[in-house]
């Protein structure tokens, strides 16, 4: 057994480190041109979820008859925009709201307190760009200085009358801990960096924290000398060393944004799961085959008991076959010539049991038989040994037994079985049986010992049934 066992576990072992060294080399393929890309598409989709509406929202700003006609009337009373823009915050839960008007250059802002932009603050220049864009939107990464600096993507849309002169400049803000956080998800569930990169290689934005100022793809080891190619395409994927370990990662360019979202991971932590599926699969393995083993043990050891125990039993009574019987007779024959240890035989016949067979049945029969033969081994000693000697015969070795307590035995067992009530499909049965007792003597065999208790039967038979007869 012990070398079935090792020769399952080294066959599991092996087959599952060759099956590992496969699939390590399959994750790698299906992480850099699968899982990656479609993390990119996921991100993709979430930056469209968030930034789309505030777009929208933007968009409504600059088309709204009410902040036009407010414009055009000189922009008084200024309540009327502030309100306006704290119900556009509120509404659409951004994080600020504002106008800014071309005419009186006015920075209208959803708290209540306007100020106004001058062309020689660098802080302003952005406003007076927008103004001659030929586009209708801008997307940018800026503080808003309004709001304690807070780091804000701010959504800009260009407001212009009936003939496409420009008016104001509407928009909103994203508070950028938003984005950052849809960042963070994918970077600690799926322990991969996430960077969002300009055009022009800057990093916006990286998964869990703001990226450094003026930090530039180009001076990310590794990135270095993918940044030319990167992003000189609108996707792609890659694979290069930092540091000495490897890197898979994939990038793609985000239209609305004017941006590259890069998705990269060690290719230590791609396969760390798979590392530990494979000693998690190998002990599992190893358990199962263990079990196994103790399983096929178990059952060798069940089946080789239900064999001895065909072998050495009645099968319709339970009792012990001819077979042991005779082996324990002969041994219990030689004993008594070494030691004069007495032992006695019963013979029991069940009375009338072919009548019984006749009107009731074999099946009953059989029932009878099998009572019959619980009942001699209740009454009768754990020590003695009860077997089916053919037909309805019985007969008990009873060790250590003279025969005079032998035939004491057979009377207690006699009034059992009488006392003992059969159903059947018509009525109760009482079933009576005949015994023949007889004592081992010092010159008898196994033959004359069985023929003086047989001879004794027929005796309790012939004078009656239902009785116990001792052998002359």
């Amino acid at each position: 057994m012990a070398v079935i066992s090792a020769v399952l576990v080294a066959g599991f072992l092996s087959t599952n480190i060759i099956s590992y060294q496969i699939s390590t080399a399959a994750l790698k393929e299906t992480i850099l041109r699968n899982e990656l890309p479609l993390t990119s598409s996921n991100i993709y989709a979430e930056i469209q979820a968030d930034l789309l509406e505030p777009l929208f929202v933007s968009s409504l700003m600059a088309h709204d008859t009410f902040v036009r006609t407010w414009l055009e009337n000189g922009e008084m009373p200024q309540s009327h925009i502030v309100s306006y823009l704290a119900e556009i915050r509120k509404r659409y839960s951004v994080f600020t709201a504002f106008l800014i008007s071309d005419r009186t250059k006015n920075y209208y802002h959803f708290s209540g307190v306007p100020q106004v932009v001058d062309e020689a603050d660098p802080e302003d220049v952005w406003f007076f760009r927008m103004r001659g864009l030929d586009k209708p939107y801008e997307i940018n990464l800026d503080f808003n200085q309004a709001q304690s600096n807070t780091p804000t993507v701010f959504i800009n849309y260009r407001m212009t009358d009936a003939g496409g002169k420009f008016l104001a400049l509407t928009g909103v803000g994203l508070e950028l801990e938003g984005l950052t956080r849809i960042l963070s998800h994918y970077a600690d569930d799926e322990r991969r960096n996430i960077y969002f990169v300009d055009q022009g290689g800057r990093v916006t934005v990286r998964a869990g924290r703001h990226a450094a100022e003026n930090e530039r793809l180009q001076d990310i080891s590794g990135l270095a000398r993918l940044a030319p190619k990167l992003l000189s395409s609108n996707s792609g994927y890659y694979d290069y060393v930092r540091d000495g370990e490897p890197m898979l990662a994939t990038a793609r360019l985000i239209p609305e944004l004017g941006w590259y979202v890069l998705v990269e991971q060690r290719e230590a932590d791609a396969m760390r799961d798979l590392q530990r599926g494979f000693w998690v699969n190998s002990l599992i393995g190893v358990v199962i085959v263990l079990l196994t083993v103790g399983l096929i043990f178990y059952a060798v050891a069940f089946y080789q008991r239900r064999l001895e125990e065909m072998a050495t039993t009645d099968k319709l009574t339970g009792l012990v076959n001819r077979q042991v019987f005779d082996d324990a007779l002969e041994a219990a024959v030689k004993k008594y010539r070494r030691s004069v240890d007495r032992f006695s035989l019963i013979l029991i016949d069940i009375d009338h049991f072919k009548n019984v067979n006749d009107t009731y049945g074999h099946l009953m029969g059989d029932k009878v038989l099998r009572q019959i033969s619980d009942l001699v081994r209740h009454v009768m000693r754990d020590s003695d040994i009860v077997c089916r000697w053919g037909g309805e015969e019985i007969i008990v070795l009873a060790h250590n037994c003279p025969q005079d307590d032998a035939a004491t035995r057979a009377e207690d067992l006699l009034k059992a079985i009488e006392s003992a009530v059969i159903e059947t499909d018509h009525g109760r049965l009482v079933v009576t049986v005949s015994a023949g007792v007889t004592q081992g003597r010092p010159d008898d065999t196994a033959d004359t010992l069985l023929l003086r208790a047989d001879a004794a039967l027929y005796r309790a038979k012939d004078t009656g049934r239902n009785r116990v007869c001792i052998a002359d």
